[in-house]
């Protein structure tokens, strides 16, 4: 890593993101980054629906619920407004393990904590519950769904402490990650919104990924980095599958080879019964960009520009 690179992330500094959720919907951000096959969408992506009024189009307003008519005759667009008839649980799952440290651009694991506070930000600006798991390589933190913002704080200021305590770099148990999906899926309620957010490594188990999207719905989020792809020779150790080993030529070639197929095990694994978004440690001071809805017509048709 260079100097410059973030290990560690303040309360404060995830409080400040609170600011950047107001454009970030949850509902545009998982039809952005899904998959579908012709106009098939999930009866999932959504919670019941009660009409409630009509008003100018905004940036980031679901396409799908412009008033065709009234926009027709006053020549500019109006769309029609619905609220929630309940409110979501939007339950976050966040990798903090020590292996998430490792990384050329950024740590995953710091990437990991501000991508959880703006989501929960996010989220609770749109009147859902917040709650989820956070993963160390120690042990597993379960918090309860809260909805109210000032309760939000003390799962910030625990995320903000992990990162800060990461500790030495070591493999991660066998299945551990697997594992606690499964746990995570358990305790979620029915019809949540789970987002998963971790790089990945050691995951093997498809069908968690899929018990997880069918409790509700599931954004499968990737946090990936230069070195994910592209191993120098003077990285010092790393771990591959479960070992801590020098890097080689043999194991630059391996571990290009193991990144490539987990990105291909995940997108199969959760196909079209979930949304799965990519974000890089590259993009440190605005990474953030990439969840806000973008103007025209690709901000609610999931297209991935």
């Amino acid at each position: 890593m260079t100097a410059e690179v973030e290990l560690s992330v303040s309360l404060a500094e995830l409080q400040a993101l609170h600011g950047y959720a107001k454009g970030l919907h949850l509902n545009n951000l998982l039809i952005k980054n899904r998959s579908f096959s012709g106009d098939r969408t999930s009866s999932s992506l959504g919670r019941g629906l009660e009409f409630n009024e009509v008003r100018s189009y905004q940036v980031g307003d679901d396409l799908r619920h412009l008033d065709w008519k009234l926009t027709a005759r006053l020549g500019q667009p109006y769309t029609r407004v619905y609220q929630e008839e309940h409110q979501r649980p939007v339950m976050l799952f966040v990798d903090l393990a020590s292996q998430l440290q490792l990384g050329q651009a950024g740590s995953k694991a710091v990437l990991a904590a501000k991508l959880a506070a703006l989501l929960g930000w996010s989220a609770l600006q749109d009147k859902d519950w917040v709650g989820g798991w956070i993963e160390t390589d120690q042990q597993s933190y379960w918090q309860p769904p809260i909805k109210q913002a000032r309760e939000f704080s003390p799962y910030l200021a625990r995320l903000a402490r992990l990162t800060q305590n990461l500790g030495e770099l070591k493999p991660r148990a066998p299945e551990q990650l697997d594992k606690s999906l499964d746990a995570f899926a358990r305790r979620l309620p029915k019809g949540a919104l789970a987002v998963a957010i971790s790089d990945w490594v050691g995951w093997t188990n498809p069908d968690v990924l899929k018990r997880l999207a069918q409790r509700g719905s599931l954004l499968l989020v990737h946090l990936t980095d230069p070195l994910d792809q592209n191993l120098p020779t003077n990285a010092g150790p790393v771990i591959l599958q479960g070992k801590l080993q020098p890097v080689t030529a043999n194991l630059q070639a391996a571990w290009q080879a193991a990144f490539l197929k987990r990105v291909a095990d995940l997108k199969a694994a959760v196909g079209q019964q979930a949304s799965y978004l990519q974000l890089s440690t590259s993009h440190q001071e605005s990474w953030w960009k990439a969840l806000l809805p973008r103007s025209g017509y690709a901000e609610t048709t999931g297209i991935n520009l």
